[in-house]
């Protein structure tokens, strides 16, 4: 049986992958290995913090959660921009990730070079999602 947490990130992985532009989608794992053979652009997802929310989002008999995730982005001569744009759409246009989250939301980007000379890039989005569940169960 899988736990809210484990249905939204598969479901983060399925969002990601149906991105053309994205070449290879990794879950619970961290950056290119092997930076030379690595399929670009590639993304990454982590889990990152949580808190309980305890004000207006939350629902007697439930538990509910703030969770942060975040999305690492390699590509090689690609526009981040345009990559940022595809994740963003898709990312909004799936919210609640088939309704296992209330909501979700991007919070921020930061966008970093890693090689110049090679055109290597990531950027690095996270996103809020609020998800609930019944007190005592994941």
């Amino acid at each position: 049986m899988s736990t809210t947490r484990q249905n939204i990130l598969a479901r983060i992985k399925e969002d990601l992958e149906a991105i053309t532009s994205i070449k290879e989608v990794y879950q619970y794992e961290s950056g290119p290995l092997d930076i030379e053979t690595a399929p670009m652009p590639c993304a990454f997802i982590y889990s990152s913090s949580e808190a309980r929310l305890t004000d207006a989002r939350s629902v007697i008999g439930y538990e509910t959660w703030a969770w942060q995730i975040v999305i690492e982005v390699w590509a090689v001569d690609k526009d981040m921009e345009d990559l940022l744009n595809d994740i963003h759409t898709k990312m909004y246009t799936d919210n609640s990730f088939n309704n296992y989250a209330v909501v979700s939301y991007r919070t921020g980007v930061d966008f970093l070079f890693i090689d110049p000379e090679r055109s290597l890039e990531s950027m690095i989005i996270t996103y809020e999602i609020v998800y609930r569940h019944s007190k005592g169960v994941m």
